[in-house]
């Protein structure tokens, strides 16, 4: 779930996305039926961005942003998504002058949308972009 990534062209994403799920699926002995599998699918897909990093746009012109996905135990996840461009001004936050630089960094970045928490099971049954349903498409 700490694997990101952003990526110009259709047909590297969707490669690397397969790539990534096959070395998972591989080293755990997951087949496709599996919710290990398919929740794998799904949170790549939110992962490795279909996008221009240097615009900070995705292929369909939204805003990049990036799933953090905490562990809150006993097999639950909470999703909260961020912004790319806002992740990246970190630094500029943080100067010595800079008008926020007396502010803490939660003070700053705040998600721009959290998730109900979620089981495995709802991970796997979620929908991955850019994929067939059930798993990862080239």
């Amino acid at each position: 779930m700490c694997i990101y990534g952003v990526e110009l062209l259709a047909d590297n994403i969707a490669e690397c996305r397969a790539n990534v799920l096959e070395i998972f699926a591989d080293y755990l002995n997951l087949d496709e039926a599996d919710d290990c599998y398919r929740a794998a699918s799904y949170v790549l897909s939110q992962n490795l961005i279909h996008g221009d990093a240097l615009t900070m746009r995705t292929q369909d012109d939204r805003a990049i942003t990036f799933a953090e996905w905490g562990y809150l135990g006993k097999g639950r996840f909470q999703r909260r998504d961020f912004r790319f461009d806002s992740l990246t001004l970190s630094s500029t936050f943080s100067a010595e002058d800079s008008l926020f630089a007396h502010l803490g960094k939660h003070e700053i970045f705040m998600p721009m949308k959290t998730y109900p928490p979620m089981m495995m099971s709802d991970l796997a049954a979620a929908k991955p972009i850019g994929t067939k349903a059930g798993g990862v498409s080239l």
